[in-house]
């Protein structure tokens, strides 16, 4: 990750909204979240591309040259797209990157949210050496 989000306390104030991935230019970009695609196309020069998901929630993607249009139904990991070359002024400069935004509701309803705290870990028990083996385990606790 190249930068983390820094949401805005409203929507039109100030803030980076979303996060920046390390990608290099033509790396295939793949969808976040399953949902249809509501936006695709140039914006100030950037390719970007925007996700609904079934609970309302809007990811976007930029740049990205996408391979999906308005109106496709895309599966969470499903390829959509490649990361758009940019130029030296581009967000990320010098390098480049993949910004992922994700916000919801709409004009002065607009709340944006940091993506990473949408990623669920995989979470994995492992078993405790001893652990039901004997009745006694250790000292008791007074």
């Amino acid at each position: 990750m190249l930068r983390r989000a820094s949401l805005p306390g409203r929507p039109w104030q100030p803030g980076h909204r979303g996060v920046d991935l390390a990608a290099a230019a033509g790396q295939t970009v793949l969808a976040p979240v399953s949902g249809v695609v509501v936006a695709g196309g140039g914006i100030a020069g950037r390719g970007v591309l925007s996700i609904r998901s079934s609970s309302g929630w809007r990811a976007t993607l930029e740049p990205v040259d996408s391979t999906v249009r308005v109106g496709d139904r895309v599966e969470r990991g499903q390829p959509v797209g490649t990361v758009q070359a940019e130029a030296s002024s581009a967000h990320c400069a010098p390098t480049s990157c993949l910004h992922w935004g994700v916000r919801t509701g709409s004009g002065t309803q607009t709340r944006y949210l940091d993506p990473l705290t949408l990623l669920r870990p995989r979470v994995v028990l492992l078993p405790v050496p001893g652990w039901g083996t004997r009745r006694d385990t250790g000292p008791a606790i007074r």
